[in-house]
């Protein structure tokens, strides 16, 4: 394994002071002599061990040396700076899929037993045959870490739990990198008699809970977090494992037990969320949008669905609205428009699980 910094970031001297300036951040910084020495040399791949060697040679004691190194690689990886280039001392992979992503397809290949075993379970339900992958993923093992690298893009060094959340988080990229004329709403999808319900909230407002709580109560699952439309308005989500935070593995009976039976992750954000996959997915078709809703939680009182007008739910869904230009075209807009118009709204206030489910569930199945 060999690592190069990424062509997104250059080293420049500025009078007598060592500067790297990092063009996605649109940010100069300042860098130690020794910082800066990894730098220059990085320009071209270079092994851990290497790099290590080169240090020794300027003084540095090889523990030291070895130290400086894996802060630095750590650094610049979550700075997302660093290219990882796999070769022949990785040997070949121990395992590999290709993984389905609704707008777009990609390749995994494990270079590690224990990446297999950690990973395979949260996406391996993803994973199809037959189809070609423009995204090429490899992770290998880096000391008591591992590495994801990515053709065409900088990777990351991460820690066995955090591997999991890095590696949906580059998919996702890819995602949306890839929805072309589609709109990317950021909704949870269920699906039920072929009609999907759509749920909106701000982060934290328990979409992904309430998309759980309501798979267990009979409907299919489309995605927890993104949904595709398309010109007509019809609907596909993007089915990544549910994505469970700490809060609610207490509050879904129903599947507590296979809950508590997944490991703890760590997202990047230091946030702990289990993956509980495979759940009922929905049929890879679209499907039209019967049921919007906006989900608004509180601390006690009865569950309530209440009428939204329809420009309250148009705004909602506009500002979690994602397409590569990263706008609405006009011809986008009258699509979003026409699905709004044509679909049952409403806001839903709830405190009890059990009560939002029961009441979401009567007001999709209505006519």
């Amino acid at each position: 394994m060999k690592f190069r910094v990424s062509d997104r970031a250059e080293f420049f001297l500025i009078g007598n002071r060592r500067t790297i300036f990092v063009e996605s951040l649109q940010r100069i910084f300042e860098l130690d002599d020794l910082t800066a020495y990894l730098t220059c040399n990085l320009a071209e791949a270079m092994s851990f061990q290497q790099l290590v060697s080169d240090l020794v040679a300027r003084g540095v004691n090889r523990s030291s040396a070895g130290a400086f190194v894996r802060k630095y690689l750590l650094s610049w990886s979550r700075q997302g700076l660093l290219d990882i280039v796999l070769d022949e001392s990785d040997g070949p992979p121990v395992g590999t899929h290709v993984l389905d992503l609704a707008a777009t397809a990609a390749s995994v290949a494990y270079y590690d037993q224990g990446a297999v075993d950690l990973l395979r379970p949260v996406f391996d339900h993803l994973a199809v045959k037959g189809i070609e992958a423009p995204f090429c993923y490899n992770v290998a093992r880096f000391g008591d870490r591992l590495c994801i690298s990515r053709n065409g893009s900088p990777g990351m060094i991460v820690t066995g739990t955090e591997a999991a959340p890095a590696l949906k988080s580059f998919l996702t990229e890819d995602v949306l990198a890839a929805v072309g004329t589609d709109i990317a709403l950021h909704a949870a999808l269920l699906v039920k008699k072929s009609r999907g319900l759509l749920i909106c909230g701000a982060p934290g407002a328990g979409k992904t809970t309430l998309a759980m709580a309501l798979v267990d109560a009979g409907f299919d699952c489309g995605g927890d977090d993104i949904a595709l439309m398309d010109g007509r308005g019809l609907v596909r989500g993007v089915p990544f494992a549910l994505a469970l935070k700490s809060g609610s593995w207490s509050l879904l009976e129903g599947s507590r037990d296979a809950i508590m039976s997944c490991p703890v992750h760590r997202r990047l954000d230091n946030k702990s969320v289990r993956y509980v996959a495979p759940v009922r997915q929905a049929p890879r078709e679209r499907v039209p949008l019967h049921t919007i809703v906006l989900i608004r939680r509180r601390k006690e009182g009865p569950a309530v669905v209440s009428a939204v007008e329809p420009v309250q739910a148009l705004s909602e869904l506009v500002a979690g609205a994602f397409t590569p230009a990263r706008r609405l075209d006009m011809t986008q807009f009258q699509s979003l428009l026409n699905v709004v118009s044509g679909a049952r709204l409403a806001e839903l206030t709830f405190s009890r699980l059990d009560e939002a489910v029961a009441i979401l569930d009567r007001y999709h199945e209505a006519e």
